[in-house]
């Protein structure tokens, strides 16, 4: 994660932005098509992952109960997985648990806003 040398704050990158829609495809093709983005990944479970170059849009399907068509969660590229993480923890967010298949350590932050912490297809590295 790099430093702001002035200020001593954590700076991470946004990378990654995850949206539940009822029509996948269809939400995918309107990105795609009034944006240019591309398609980064197929997930098996029905989600599109496109990409602009830099930042990955999930296209999610709406599967488990409570869910609505719309903002999901955001995530952040960081250079030191394991600082980020203590920080998010120091600061009021709680660990929900990783995935694997792209990684990523997932938090509930201060009003119930998901964020994430890991690697996502089509989305720039930290440099």
């Amino acid at each position: 994660m790099e430093r702001d040398k002035q200020e001593g704050t954590c700076v991470a990158k946004i990378r990654h932005i995850a949206i539940r829609a009822t029509d996948v495809e269809g939400m995918a093709n309107f990105f795609i098509n009034a944006f240019g983005m591309t398609i980064a990944y197929r997930r098996k479970n029905g989600s599109i992952d496109l990409s602009d170059g830099t930042i990955n849009l999930a296209i999610l399907p709406l599967r488990l109960a409570g869910h609505r068509p719309g903002f999901e969660h955001i995530g952040f590229a960081v250079e030191a997985e394991d600082e980020a993480c203590r920080r998010l923890e120091t600061t009021g967010a709680h660990n929900i648990g990783t995935t694997v298949d792209p990684h990523q350590v997932k938090f509930r932050c201060p009003e119930g806003i998901e964020v994430e912490v890991g690697e996502w297809s089509g989305a720039a590295p930290i440099k």
